[in-house]
C-alpha cells in the first residue's frame, strides 16, 4: 500500500506507547460523539419506559386522607355517622387486564431493541464517516508531500530555464511553458493542503479534538471479504442494524395490536382498605370499616374507538414491513456497490502501479539523457509532472480500496468488529427465531461487469483500416506551414462556433513562433469558410470574422502585441478549391496569418 509519507512512526515512539491507535480513536468517537450519545440516551430511555409498564404487574399502595362535609337528611344513629376526617391505607392489585400489561411490556421490549439497533447503526455510520476522514487524512498528508516535492523540482527547473533564457541560449517561449508548469505545480500544492485542512476539520467534528500528528496505518481490511457479493449480502442481512431495527419494529407493532385488543376483555382488580383513624363522630360508623373487594369492569361500547385503534395499529404494522423491505433494498445497494469497488479498485491498483513504475523509469532515463544533451529541461518538466500525476493516481486508488472495505463492513454491521473496537456497557442480545422468519431479503446481487479484452481486440478493426477511415473522413492534422509572408495553421473550431478546439493550441503555438520571427511586422488574421447549397453569405461572413478574432485573442494572450494584429472575416468569398454543394470543402475552412509588407 501507499508509503504514507509523513505518517510513518519510529519504532521508539511506538514502543513507548505515545501513538494513539486507530482502535482507541474509534472507541473514543463512538463513546463521546454527540450524535452517537443521543442514540445511546434514547436507548436508555426506552429501557426505563419498559420498566414503567412492568410496574402495572405490581400492587399499588396509597394513604388516602379525606375531610368532607355532607348534608344530613336523617338523624344519625348507631352505625350511620359519617366521619368527617378519615385516613386509610389503600392497596390495589391488578388481577387481569386482558393481557394489556403483558403485551405492552413485550412491545416496549421490542421498542427497546429497536433503539438498541438504532444505536448500533449510529455507531457503524459514525465509525464509517470517521474512517473516511481518517483514510483521507492519511491520503492528503501523503499527497501534500508529493505536491511539495513536485513544486520544488518545478521551481528548480524553472530557475535553470530562466538562467538559460537570460544567457540567450534558450527561447523565451520555453520559459513561458515552464512558468505555466510551475503555476500548475503551485496550484496542485494549494489544492492538496486545502484538502488536508478540510479533512482535519472533519476528523475534529467526529473525534472531538484535532487528530494527532502521527496516524497509525490501518490494517482492518486485512481480514478480507467474502468470496462473492451474494455471500457478503447474506452476512449483511443477518447483521445490518438498520434492517434488524425494522424487524424489531414489526414485532413491536404486532404486540401493540394485542394491547389494543385487550379492550375487548373484562378487567379484574382487587382492592383492600385499612382505616388508620377517623373523627370521633364516625368511629363506629360502617363507613369507617376495613374493606376487601374484587371489582370487574367490562367495556360494552366505546364509540368504535377500540375497533379503529386496532385498524390504526394494523396500518402501523404495514408501514413497519414497508420499512423492512426498504432496508433490504438499501442494504443490498450499499454492500454490492462497495464490494464491487473493492474488486475493481484492486485490479486498477495493478495498472496504476505499472504506470507509476514505468513513468519513474522513464523519468530516470530522461535525467540521464539530459546529462548527455539528448533531452531538454522542458522534457524533464514533462516527466516530472506525469510522475506526480502517476503517484497521485496510485495513492488515490490505494486509499479508495481502504474506504471500499470500510463501506462494505459498515453495510454488514461489522466495521467496529473489524477494527477491534467496541463501546462498553451495552447488552448482547441473542438472535431470536423471528429475526429469520421476518427477514425476507433475497441475497441476489448484480453480476460484476468484466471486459473480455481478448474478444475486444479480436473484434477490433485493424489499425491501418482505422487510419484510412479517419483519413477519408477528415484530413490529417498538419503543423503550421511557414511561408514567406503567410502562415496557415490547421486551426479547428467547434461546429458553427468560434470556440477553438484544444487540439489546435499546439498548432497555434507553432504559428506564434513564426510571428515572433517576423519581428514587429503587422499581421492580418483572415478567417475563411466554405460554401454549400444551404450557406448564407451574411452568416458565414460573421462566423469567419468571429473565428479570426478568437485566434487573435489567443495569440495576444500568448504575448504577441495586439497593436500588430488585425482580424477580418472573408466568409466564403476566397476559396482555395472547388466547394461541394452538400459537403463544402475542408480546405476552404481555414484561418490565415498574413504578414503585411512595410511601405
Amino acid at each position: 500500500m501507499a508509503s504514507s509519507l509523513g505518517l510513518t512512526l519510529s519504532n521508539a515512539s511506538y514502543a513507548a506507547g505515545s501513538l494513539i491507535t486507530l482502535k482507541e480513536m474509534v472507541e473514543k468517537t463512538v463513546t463521546a460523539n454527540p450524535e452517537v450519545q443521543s442514540r445511546y440516551h434514547r436507548f436508555l430511555e426506552s429501557g426505563f419506559e419498559q420498566d414503567v409498564a412492568h410496574g402495572n404487574f405490581l400492587p399499588k399502595a396509597d394513604i388516602v386522607s379525606t375531610y368532607r362535609k355532607q348534608e344530613e337528611l336523617i338523624k344519625p344513629g348507631d352505625g350511620t355517622n359519617i366521619p368527617r376526617f378519615n385516613n386509610e391505607l389503600v392497596l390495589r392489585q391488578m388481577i387481569f387486564d386482558g393481557f394489556a400489561t403483558s403485551n405492552e411490556v413485550k412491545r416496549l421490549g421490542h421498542a427497546n431493541r429497536v433503539r438498541y439497533y438504532e444505536l448500533q447503526s449510529a455507531m457503524q455510520n459514525t465509525t464509517l464517516e470517521f474512517m473516511r476522514a481518517y483514510i483521507d487524512a492519511n491520503r492528503y498528508r501523503e499527497l501534500s508531500q508529493y505536491a511539495k516535492e513536485n513544486y520544488v523540482i518545478h521551481k528548480q527547473l524553472f530557475d535553470r530555464i530562466q538562467e538559460r533564457v537570460n544567457a540567450g541560449v534558450a527561447r523565451k517561449v520555453d520559459l513561458e511553458q515552464a512558468a505555466g508548469r510551475l503555476a500548475l505545480a503551485e496550484a496542485n500544492l494549494l489544492t492538496e493542503t486545502t484538502n488536508l485542512h478540510d479533512v482535519t476539520a472533519r476528523m475534529q467534528r467526529l473525534y472531538g479534538e484535532l487528530p494527532p500528528e502521527t496516524l497509525e496505518a490501518p490494517t482492518f481490511f486485512n481480514a478480507g471479504v467474502e468470496p462473492t457479493s451474494a455471500e457478503a449480502l447474506k452476512v449483511a442481512y443477518n447483521q445490518n442494524p438498520d434492517l434488524l431495527s425494522t424487524i424489531e419494529d414489526i414485532q413491536a407493532s404486532k404486540d401493540e395490536i394485542k394491547t389494543r385488543e385487550s379492550r375487548y376483555y373484562p378487567k379484574l382488580d382487587l382492592q383492600a382498605r385499612k382505616n388508620l383513624g377517623v373523627s370521633n363522630d364516625g368511629r363506629f360508623s360502617s363507613n369507617a370499616a376495613d374493606l376487601l373487594e374484587l371489582t370487574m369492569n367490562f367495556n360494552l361500547f366505546n364509540g368504535f374507538s377500540d375497533k379503529n385503534a386496532i385498524k390504526q395499529t394494523a396500518e402501523k404494522l404495514n408501514n413497519s414491513k414497508d420499512l423492512r423491505d426498504k432496508a433490504c433494498v438499501d442494504t443490498r445497494q450499499l454492500v454490492v456497490i462497495a464490494y464491487n469497488d473493492i474488486q475493481q479498485l484492486k485490479e486498477q491498483e495493478k495498472y496504476r502501479t505499472e504506470h507509476k513504475n514505468s513513468i519513474e523509469n522513464a523519468r530516470e532515463a530522461y535525467r540521464k539523457q539530459f546529462d548527455i544533451g539528448q533531452r531538454t529541461l522542458l522534457d524533464l518538466l514533462d516527466t516530472e509532472n506525469e510522475y506526480f500525476q502517476a503517484r497521485r493516481a496510485l495513492a488515490n486508488v490505494e486509499y479508495d480500496i481502504q474506504t471500499a472495505y470500510a463501506r462494505t463492513y459498515a453495510g454488514q454491521g461489522e466495521l467496529l468488529n473489524k477494527i477491534g473496537a467496541a463501546r462498553g456497557g451495552l447488552p448482547e442480545y441473542k438472535r431470536e427465531s423471528y429475526m429469520d422468519d421476518e427477514n425476507v431479503c433475497q441475497a441476489v446481487s448484480p453480476v460484476q461487469v468484466t471486459v473480455d479484452k481478448a474478444a475486444l481486440l479480436a473484434d477490433a478493426k485493424p489499425l491501418s483500416s482505422t487510419i484510412s477511415v479517419a483519413k477519408s473522413a477528415e484530413p490529417a492534422k498538419v503543423e503550421a506551414k511557414p511561408m514567406a509572408n503567410k502562415v496557415v495553421p490547421d486551426v479547428q473550431f467547434e461546429t458553427n462556433s468560434a470556440k477553438i478546439k484544444e487540439i489546435s493550441y499546439p498548432v497555434l503555438d507553432n504559428a506564434i513562433t513564426t510571428l515572433k520571427e517576423w519581428g514587429d511586422s503587422n499581421v492580418e488574421i483572415a478567417g475563411h469558410t466554405d460554401q454549400r447549397d444551404t450557406s448564407k453569405a451574411d452568416y458565414n461572413l460573421r462566423l469567419s470574422e468571429k473565428r479570426a478574432k478568437a485566434v487573435m485573442d489567443y495569440i495576444v494572450k500568448k504575448g504577441i502585441d495586439a497593436k500588430r494584429l488585425s482580424a477580418k472575416g472573408y466568409g466564403y468569398s476566397k476559396p482555395l478549391a472547388e466547394n461541394d454543394p452538400k459537403e463544402g470543402n475542408l480546405v476552404n475552412r481555414r484561418v490565415e496569418l498574413v504578414r503585411e509588407q512595410k511601405k
